[in-house]
Formats: structure tokens, C-alpha cells, sequence
């Protein structure tokens, strides 16, 4: 049984996010368990690269309020057994030096290279582990017929590179991290030298990794020619929900396939064939919004109206109709991840008034992304709060409660930029708050002082307004 260490870097709520996950397990399991795009390393393992669902783990993360290890535990072991082990780390080629080395003790569980103690434990590993992990690399140079790569040449250049490192007595790469990959290039040719790179990287970027991705069953797909041409969306609409019903059924059969993408081939009346992508934020389950699909046709009405604005832009010197028609089209799914119905239960411990499924299916339906705020210390109310990554932890380095209870007198709609006025004569004037920049930085900040007044007119209606140094009104928001 693995000894659970605490890191406290998770505990502040600055740990990063990994970028891929290496998973081995005995067990045979579907590789898209933990994203859409993965593929076979060789044998057991596999990769999965996390970006493509980075904003959907992100919000299961903050929903649980828990670590990135209590996050994955639970899927890895219900989809590849008690026996699984699992390496997450910024690029695949670390989670593959890792993982080796974890097979090599007979580890099991989940590793974060982002934690202090696995990041100790890599940068003692020795040669063996290193070139164990390059054995199957030939292989996968081979198949994306890399420019130049000849597997008797690369085996060469790792003989002599175990000739160099046996004779001046290095018994592992990160006494080696000092010599750069373009060194290393120079001296045991470009391959060695590309593997050398990825182990030392700090990016998340492949940097020339043989990525070769999985493919996997037959794409679902459905096809439609029209009888006559059609640009309206109210009849579009009609036609698309039937084809997106049809595309559901095909997923009927297995309640744990949920669409990332899907490609919408459109034919104009021209023959002019168009590819559109329809992409969800968080993995869609397509059958289980059947029969409305009223997320598909969402996004496709995005689509349709970013289509309809650039073909009306045309020159018009070209003979063609201004709104474009369709005769056909071809929706098929390209990206895809499987959650299984169960696992919902595992991230059920939410608070009982957040329906957090309807967040997922809300940021689906949208045609940009929530926006996550937290605030700051300032007394100037633009300035008092910043924009956040979401999934990011609350964290505050300052006291916040003067700052919230001063908010009571605030209102809750402002203006993006305060709006000169006339000075409010007939007005009443309530006085509220004074408030500056920082001035105990320097003298220039007396000169930013503002007096904030609430102004009722005859009609009952108040704003939040402000009065500065130099006697100027501006007005900055408005009470319900």
C-alpha cells in the first residue's frame, strides 16, 4: 500500500495543472477514460493528453474542493482495476521516465511529478530507467516516418553515449542537466539530443515527440441531401435536429461516450464544400439531450451565424446570391471521451443548492466561456478585483473583510469606465465614502481623492457617483 504524502504546495492551491498522463495497467481499458486524444505507447501503457479536457477536470477539481490526486483515483481504478499506475506530468516523455521506473520497483497508484517528493525521486533516476524508455521510440519514429531517422544509426549513438557516461562516471542523467539538448546533438546526433530536451523541459509543448494518435471505433457520422436548397435557420434547425437525433442513437448503446467535437461538413449551393467545427467546453452527452439536442443547436447556431456574416461580406462583384444555400451536409464526431454513469455519483458531494451539472451543460450551450473573478486589495472600485483562471483556489493575502462589509454600500450594476456629469444640483446627495489610491505611497495619491455620493432624482432613481479632487462628477454605476 503507497504511503499518501501531503504536498504542501496542493494545500495552498498553487499546484499546476499536468498536461499529460502516462497510464499501465494489466487490465484491458479504453484509452479515452481521461481525454479524447491519446494513443498506444506499446504493451500495457498509454497516453493521454489532458489540455484537450483541462476545463472540465478543472471544475470537477473546484467543485470537490480536492487535490488532483482525489480527482483521478477514483476513474483510473474503476476503468483499469486495483493494479493500475498512473505518472501525470507537463510532457509525456517525463511521464514515460517516471512510469518505468515505477514498473521497474513494482509501484502502483497515481505519481504527480508536480509534488516536491516525485519531482526529488525523477531527478535521481539512473540510466537504465532512461534508455529503458526509449526502447519502443524507434518504433514510433518509424511510423510517423520521421525525416532521417535510421534505428541502426540511433542505436549507435546510444552505445557510444553509454561508452561516454561509463567512463567519466555519471550515474545519471541530472548530474548531466547542465549540458543542453544542444549539446548533446552536436555530439550523439539529433534523436539523443531530442530526448535529452524532453527530459529536462519545463514546457508543456511536444517538442518533435512522436505523438501518434489512437484511433479508435468507426466515427459516428450522419449524411443528409437536401431536396432543395436552403439559408433559413428555422428550417435548418428542423432538419439538424433530426440528424443529431439520428447521431444519438448511435450512441444509445453505451451511456459512457461523451462528444468533445464534432465536424459539420456543409455543402453550398455552389458545390463548395465548408468544414465547421462544433466544440463543447465540457464532455456532451449527445444521446442523453435527445430528442431537443438543444445543445448541438446551439452551437450550430453559432456557427450558422458566423457563416451567414462572412459569405454576405463577399465582394459583390462576384455572381453569386448573397446568403448562400445549402443542399447538404455531413456531421460526424471527432473527438470523444468516456465517463461512465456511475463515476457522476463520485462527483456528487457538492453542495446540495449548486447543480453543477447544469454549470456543465450551461457553459455548453454559451458561445463564450464563464469568467472567474477574485478580489483585491484597493480602494478604488475598478481595480478591486482581477481576472482568475477557473478552477483556481480562493486564496487572499489580506484581510477581506473591510473590503466586503465596505461593499454593502455599493451597487450591484457599474459602469466599464466612469461617465463624466454635471454637477447634481437638484439632486439629493447622499454621502457614502472617501477613498484614494494608495497614498501612503507617495504624495501624487492625495491628489486622486474621491468622495462617493448616492444622487436620488425627483423620479426616485439613484446612482452611484463620485466627486474628485479637482471638484468633477462622474458617475460610476446604478442602484436597483
Amino acid at each position: 500500500m503507497r504511503t499518501q504524502i501531503i504536498d504542501l504546495a496542493e494545500l495552498r492551491g498553487d499546484d499546476d495543472f499536468p498536461a499529460y498522463a502516462a497510464v499501465f495497467s494489466p487490465r484491458q481499458c479504453n484509452p479515452f477514460v481521461l481525454s479524447p486524444a491519446a494513443m498506444r505507447w506499446g504493451g500495457e501503457i498509454g497516453l493521454s493528453r489532458l489540455e484537450d479536457c483541462r476545463l472540465f477536470w478543472l471544475s470537477q477539481k473546484k467543485k470537490l474542493r480536492c487535490k488532483l490526486s482525489d480527482l483521478f483515483e477514483p476513474l483510473l481504478r474503476h476503468h483499469c482495476g486495483e493494479n493500475y499506475l498512473a505518472v501525470f506530468a507537463d510532457h509525456p516523455w517525463q511521464c514515460l521516465l517516471y512510469l518505468y521506473y515505477q514498473i521497474r520497483r513494482n509501484g502502483r497508484g497515481l505519481y504527480l511529478l508536480q509534488s516536491r517528493l516525485d519531482q526529488n525521486i525523477f531527478k535521481s533516476l539512473d540510466w537504465a530507467c532512461w534508455f529503458a524508455a526509449q526502447e519502443a521510440l524507434p518504433d514510433h519514429w518509424l511510423a510517423l516516418k520521421a525525416k532521417g531517422f535510421n534505428p541502426d544509426a540511433f542505436h549507435a549513438r546510444q552505445a557510444q553515449l553509454q561508452r561516454f557516461i561509463a567512463r567519466i562516471g555519471v550515474s545519471c542523467p541530472a548530474e548531466m542537466k547542465q549540458a543542453d539538448a544542444n549539446a548533446m546533438t552536436r555530439r550523439f546526433g539529433k534523436w539523443l539530443g531530442l530526448t535529452w530536451r524532453w527530459s529536462f523541459t519545463d514546457s508543456k509543448a511536444l517538442q518533435g515527440f512522436p505523438w501518434l494518435p489512437f484511433e479508435g471505433k468507426r466515427t459516428p457520422c450522419v449524411s443528409r441531401d437536401l431536396e432543395y436548397p436552403v439559408n433559413q435557420w428555422a428550417y435548418i434547425e428542423v432538419l439538424l435536429r433530426e440528424d443529431f437525433s439520428r447521431l444519438g442513437e448511435q450512441f444509445r448503446h453505451d451511456d459512457c461516450e461523451h462528444i468533445n467535437r464534432m465536424n459539420w461538413e456543409i455543402t453550398l449551393f455552389n458545390y463548395q464544400v465548408m468544414n465547421v467545427e462544433l466544440s463543447f467546453r465540457h464532455p456532451y452527452s449527445l444521446h442523453r439531450d435527445l430528442p431537443d439536442c438543444a445543445t448541438a443547436l446551439y452551437q450550430a447556431r453559432y456557427i450558422y451565424d458566423d457563416m451567414m456574416r462572412r459569405l454576405s461580406s463577399r465582394e459583390h462583384d462576384l455572381d453569386l446570391p448573397e446568403s448562400m444555400p445549402f443542399i447538404g451536409w455531413r456531421v460526424s464526431v471527432c473527438e470523444r471521451i468516456r465517463l461512465a454513469p456511475q463515476l457522476w455519483d463520485l462527483f456528487a458531494r457538492e453542495l446540495e443548492q449548486i447543480d453543477y451539472r447544469q454549470i456543465l451543460a450551461l457553459q455548453n450551450k454559451l458561445p463564450l466561456a464563464f469568467e472567474s473573478y477574485r478580489t483585491d486589495a484597493s480602494f478604488y472600485p475598478e481595480t478591486s478585483f482581477c481576472r482568475t483562471p477557473l478552477g483556481t483556489a480562493p486564496a487572499h493575502d489580506f484581510d477581506t473583510l473591510q473590503w466586503s462589509s465596505s461593499a454593502a454600500n455599493k451597487p450591484l450594476f457599474c459602469y466599464p469606465e466612469a461617465r463624466p456629469i454635471d454637477i447634481p444640483s437638484r439632486m439629493q446627495k447622499v454621502f457614502l465614502e472617501r477613498n484614494s489610491e494608495q497614498w501612503w505611497l507617495g504624495e501624487g495619491s492625495l491628489k486622486t481623492l474621491r468622495d462617493y455620493f448616492m444622487l436620488q432624482d425627483h423620479r426616485g432613481r439613484r446612482s452611484w457617483a463620485y466627486r474628485d479632487s479637482q471638484g468633477r462628477w462622474f458617475k460610476q454605476g446604478e442602484f436597483c
